[in-house]
């Protein structure tokens, strides 16, 4: 397998969680979809076909997670009327146009966003993928789940992971919660803050979305684990969502 790395970053971030009501609640970590998303921008995919052409793909990620703050955006529900395309010169200044309808909702946006993520994808994209990441040179420009959260994007390698036999491990990425059995005895020596998330895996076309549960370090300190799908990298063990 050939694995390309690369560290997204951002000043703001905002990955709408799927259970959100009113208030828009986000992911502390973009979901699989939302990096396959983002890859798909770089090639210039059209929205939603990332998700399916770069099936079957694998995706590891590693991060903090970042401080958040609640703001409130103004969304709008209807557009203001156009204005007249005839006006006159003696035309006095005067509201001549519908007021718009807008609504305020609270989001919750991430605070320096910083994250490291492995992936590898079949080809002919994964070639031009880490090309044009190396090069900087994206089709579209990459977000952080809202097309103003710009995201930045700088390449670190290519490489080829070693699977590892069943065993414990010290795994530094995000961890599929099916895969593994936690070691709780050295969680806690080490103080340990493992967070339980549940995320969007993958979706179809018509946006049907399949979810899996994960744990995630706080701090993205290493996790201690018994798994037999663990990969060994020059930057630690990982596993994929």
């Amino acid at each position: 397998m050939k694995l390309v790395s690369f560290k997204l970053t951002g000043r703001f971030g905002h990955f709408m969680r799927a259970e959100g009501g009113a208030s828009a609640l986000s992911y502390p970590c973009p979901p699989r979809t939302a990096i396959l998303g983002i890859l798909g921008a770089i090639l210039g995919l059209p929205k939603d076909q990332p998700q399916v052409l770069l099936e079957p793909a694998y995706v590891a990620l590693r991060g903090k997670l970042p401080q958040t703050h609640w703001h409130r955006a103004k969304l709008r529900k209807k557009p203001p009327e156009a204005l007249s395309y005839t006006i006159k010169k003696t035309q006095k200044m005067k509201k001549t146009t519908a007021e718009e309808e807008a609504t305020l909702i609270p989001q919750e946006w991430l605070f320096n966003p910083e994250y490291n993520v492995w992936f590898s994808v079949p080809t002919p994209h994964l070639n031009e993928l880490e090309q044009r990441i190396k090069d900087r040179r994206w089709h579209f420009q990459p977000s952080l789940g809202l097309s103003e959260m710009l995201a930045d994007l700088e390449y670190i390698k290519t490489e080829e992971p070693q699977p590892l036999p069943e065993g414990k491990y010290m795994v530094t990425s995000a961890l599929l919660q099916k895969e593994v059995d936690l070691d709780w005895d050295r969680i806690f020596e080490e103080e340990l803050v493992i967070h339980s998330l549940r995320m969007p895996r993958t979706v179809t076309p018509d946006r049907v979305f399949t979810h899996a549960s994960y744990f995630l370090e706080r701090e993205a300190r290493p996790i201690p684990v018994r798994t037999a799908k663990a990969f060994q990298t020059s930057n630690g063990i990982i596993m994929f969502l």
